[in-house]
């Protein structure tokens, strides 16, 4: 017997592959269709009826023709529709030939034109009751306040639907963003949870390793000995270990501001191991950076030192980062043999951290040495900078 999500699965599809068919320009054109039909229907009537004189014909096909159109120029298929309303009119094809103006109206709201729309509505009801009132010879009866009421009740449907869309493709909107929001904060809550428990397991054991490693180096020179350089070198890695599961978790907690601030910091300590670093950080502190660009930036420049560290053969790294095009630059050369470097983990990380954010990563010989250049998208400074200007425009309502 099959599992109830497979019976379900072949519906699904068959409805997601319908909905796709009538959605963009395809459900342009079916609505299109269906209103020429209309249209025509209402001129076909009355040319069988009454005559149909041949000029008749293009206003009624004008309206639902010029519809396609109204994505780019809702304000163009508003006036067109309305327009070949009006022109219909002394024809007297009957009520569908109103179908494409009332359409217009509801697209018109929809697009957010809506003092646009209400006084085309406005104009087509003052229209409607002095037409009517004319074909009665100016008497007001019950027939001619039937028919104004009804055209008048018809537009301001399709001025509220137009208005009511809207709003719900708005509600709809927010609560989608509500929920991304929700979304990301659970998932920042549960790496924050992670890191604290990885902090608490492995800060023991580190510190564990540093404290032998500390008490064998004391010892070897309390024996006017000299320690072992692979035990310094672990009592070392012990204790950047540390330090770096506290900055992690730090991170994690989003409390730790611009980390490309620290980038001074993060040189010093590979100063100390007889690499000459030479730093320009071209960061306005001021200007924000987004967090993960930021972050980026600082691990890309810590990992690429650690390889110029471990694997390079010279002495000197040069760290550039910059701002220029919408894009942080980031930029780390050693002096070393850039012909002897073979691509490992390290290079793999940074590479996964800018395919993250949709950036780009250049490694390889360059002028100065073996380089690492990535460029990273930099979101803030564009809206930073709208928000200076002035801020956002005005939305639809200003129309």
């Amino acid at each position: 017997m099959p599992h109830p999500s497979e019976t379900r699965a072949p519906e699904s599809r068959l409805s997601s592959g319908r909905a796709r068919v009538l959605t963009g320009r395809r459900l342009d054109l079916a609505v299109t269709a269906v209103m020429l039909a209309d249209t025509l229907a209402a001129g076909l009537i009355k040319d069988v009826r009454d005559g149909m004189p041949p000029w008749g014909w293009l206003p009624l096909m004008l309206g639902p023709l010029v519809f396609p159109l109204w994505r780019r120029h809702p304000r163009l298929v508003l006036v067109l529709a309305v327009g070949s309303v009006l022109a219909s009119g002394p024809l007297g094809v009957g009520p569908l030939a109103v179908v494409p103006a009332l359409v217009a109206i509801a697209v018109a709201m929809y697009t957010g034109y809506r003092a646009l729309s209400v006084w085309t509505v406005l104009a087509l009801s003052a229209v409607t009751a002095l037409g009517n009132l004319h074909n009665a010879g100016w008497q007001l009866d019950t027939q001619v306040v039937e028919r104004t009421l009804l055209v008048v009740g018809w537009l301001h449907v399709a001025l509220i639907s137009g208005l009511s869309r809207r709003q719900r493709d708005a509600y709809m909107a927010e609560a989608e963003h509500v929920r991304e929001e929700a979304v990301k904060r659970k998932a920042a809550d549960e790496r924050v949870r992670i890191a604290r428990e990885l902090h608490d397991s492995l800060t023991h054991s580190i510190s564990v390793i540093r404290v032998q490693a500390g008490v064998a180096i004391h010892l070897a020179r309390k024996r006017n000995e000299e320690p072992p350089t692979a035990l310094v070198a672990v009592e070392a890695a012990a204790k950047d270990a540390t330090r770096e599961l506290r900055e992690t978790l730090t991170m994690l907690r989003d409390d730790d501001g611009h980390r490309l601030d620290r980038i001074e910091d993060l040189a010093d300590r590979y100063r100390g191991l007889g690499f000459h670093v030479d730093v320009e950080c071209d960061i306005d502190c001021a200007v924000p950076v987004d967090a993960e660009t930021d972050h980026a930036a600082y691990r890309i420049v810590q990992e690429a030192l650690t390889n110029a560290v471990r694997h390079s053969n010279g002495d000197r790294v040069r760290v550039r980062v910059r701002r220029g095009d919408g894009a942080l630059v980031v930029e780390v050369a050693d002096n070393g043999d850039a012909a002897a470097v073979v691509p490992g983990r390290g290079i793999t990380g940074m590479r996964e951290r800018v395919d993250d954010l949709g950036g780009t990563l250049d490694v390889g010989p360059g002028a100065y040495g073996f380089t690492v250049r990535a460029s990273l998208p930099d979101t803030a400074l564009p809206a930073a900078s709208t928000a200076v200007a002035g801020g956002a425009p005005e939305l639809e309502e200003s129309r």
